[in-house]
């Protein structure tokens, strides 16, 4: 067997994402000598065998910073292959803590604005993570058949905190300004379907593409979009190419079954760890899905879930 053919070594790590009572993020540098040393991370560190990962988290963090943790939640799960590593990483909403962070072990620390938090230099697997704080845990998408003014009636019940929309079949006519108009007074996030221009015109928070649109589209056309672009991706060549276009999401499906689409084979929940395992992308799940597998697909390599009628809030 040839050094090139051996299996990579496998750690498991587990970080923290922390807020200060301004909303902003927690993060340290990695020392120069370490992998990936010098770039800016989450903190945390290396899960000991057996170890929980709520125990993990607390243990590096009071270890690392000097920070009692008493309260957090999943987050998202990372799985990416290094050249010389592969590591999977359990990132970690810290919603109870006692301290104030300090680099314990002579690392920097610092509080950083959510609107800043990209611009920093990250190790690969991290990347997904802080392009993922902007974004709404459920992507909702229209259902098919509803009037204008039904729409809007959902839409004024959607949450904008949580949860974003995705305006599949409305992306024309004078409809979709009215209902842009509804989107942004609100503060909800919102993409369009394949059409950059309209979504530029329309103050769009997205630009969404069909696997068609994604194969057609280029690096320099997507590269004048200020917005997060996102793609449908049903395979491994669908996410390789939105991954040579640069495009930072994917919406992939279909997870479990669905009535809409019967014949078509789902990928459950270990399928779709293997298709974005390595991928660094921030992953929605879609197909067959409620708000309820949120901690599920998170578990399995997805920031948030997508889907139409299971997300779309009843209307009288």
């Amino acid at each position: 067997m040839s050094a090139s053919d051996e299996p990579l070594p496998e750690i498991t790590v587990v970080a923290g994402i922390i807020r200060d009572g301004e909303g902003r993020l927690c993060l340290s540098r990695r020392p120069e000598h370490k992998h990936q040393g010098g770039l800016w991370e989450f903190p945390g560190g290396k899960v000991e065998p057996g170890e929980a990962l709520d125990v993990a988290l607390a243990r590096e963090l009071h270890e690392e910073l000097g920070l009692d943790v008493t309260g957090c939640e999943p987050f998202m799960t990372v799985r990416h292959r290094y050249p010389d590593l592969k590591v999977t990483l359990h990132f970690r909403e810290v919603s109870r803590y006692g301290g104030e962070p300090h680099g314990r072990e002579g690392q920097p620390v610092e509080w950083v604005p959510l609107a800043d938090v990209t611009e920093r230099a990250f190790p690969a697997a991290n990347r997904p993570v802080a392009l993922a704080l902007r974004l709404p845990q459920e992507w909702v998408v229209v259902p098919e058949g509803l009037d204008e003014q039904a729409v809007i009636t959902g839409l004024e019940r959607l949450d904008p905190q949580r949860q974003g929309v995705y305006l599949r079949n409305w992306s024309q006519g004078p409809s979709l300004s009215r209902l842009a108009a509804v989107c942004r007074e609100r503060g909800l996030r919102f993409w369009i379907r394949d059409d950059m221009a309209l979504a530029v015109r329309e103050e769009a928070s997205g630009l969404h593409l069909s696997r068609r649109a994604l194969m057609a589209a280029s690096a320099a056309e997507l590269g004048g979009f200020a917005g997060v672009v996102s793609a449908a991706c049903h395979d491994s060549r669908a996410l390789e190419r939105a991954l040579a276009l640069d495009i930072p999401m994917a919406v992939v499906s279909p997870v479990a079954a669905t009535a809409t689409h019967p014949d078509v084979v789902p990928l459950g929940w270990d399928g779709f760890s293997a298709l974005t395992e390595g991928r660094p992308l921030v992953f929605y799940a879609l197909g067959g899905l409620s708000p309820d597998d949120l901690t599920t697909a998170r578990e399995h390599g997805a920031y948030g879930v997508a889907g139409i009628r299971a997300f779309w809030p009843g209307v009288d």
